[in-house]
């Protein structure tokens, strides 16, 4: 979570800016960086991961301070990352 605040998740846009990936396009939906907006927001390849926090959280869903600071949140948030299994690689599972 911390890293998603700071903008330096193992993300495709994060990697490759340091060359640790070749492409800063998201791997899951190729056809935007992938940054944490991308992710978080807007990747249409997680769209039906992010159906719970809609549900949870209504229009505070689609804000990214709000996910990544709100208490209630995080739990959530934590749910949506292992759902979508795009950090298990680094992380483990979620």
């Amino acid at each position: 979570i911390a890293q998603l605040r700071m903008g330096h998740a193992p993300l495709n846009k994060h990697l490759h800016r340091l060359k640790c990936a070749d492409s800063p396009i998201c791997g899951a939906c190729e056809m935007e960086e992938e940054t944490v907006m991308h992710y978080l927001l807007m990747c249409p390849a997680y769209e039906r991961h992010r159906a719970l926090l809609r549900t949870k959280f209504g229009i505070d869903a689609k804000s990214i301070q709000f996910l990544l600071t709100d208490r209630k949140a995080l739990k959530y948030l934590l749910r949506y990352m292992g759902a979508t299994r795009r950090f298990k690689a680094e992380f483990g599972e979620l």
